[in-house]
């Protein structure tokens, strides 16, 4: 279940069905993978090439906020429906979301700029 994981994320795809993610970590530098892009991956792999929003939950005791790194904003906007859509971003504590933690951005205001083909 997601909500094990120390990082991980959800999108919520075109066909109205969630996909999960978590961070894949190596010790080879560039090997391991963002919890997004996993959970994008996941919801491609089913046949979803368009997300209508996201969610990015950490564990309390990271000391960082659970922000997109710009490689997966990038990757976002590649599979958004569009610039619009909501990041929401949350802290858990024994698998509990913490509600006074929650904060909710669209991508236009993470990625003013994204690359485009």
């Amino acid at each position: 279940m997601l909500w094990g994981f120390k990082v991980g994320a959800a999108v919520l795809a075109e066909d109205g069905k969630i996909y999960e993610g978590c961070n894949v970590e190596s010790w080879v530098s560039g090997l391991g993978i963002c919890a997004e892009r996993c959970a994008i991956d996941h919801a491609v792999l089913r046949g979803n090439r368009k997300i209508e929003e996201i969610a990015i939950v950490m564990d309390k005791e990271n000391k960082n906020e659970p922000t997109p790194c710009g490689a997966c904003l990038q990757y976002i906007h590649d599979f958004a429906k569009n610039s619009k859509i909501k990041i929401v971003t949350t802290k858990t504590e024994k698998g509990k979301i913490l509600f006074e933690t929650v904060k909710v951005k669209r991508l236009e205001e993470l990625l003013p700029h994204p690359f485009r083909k």
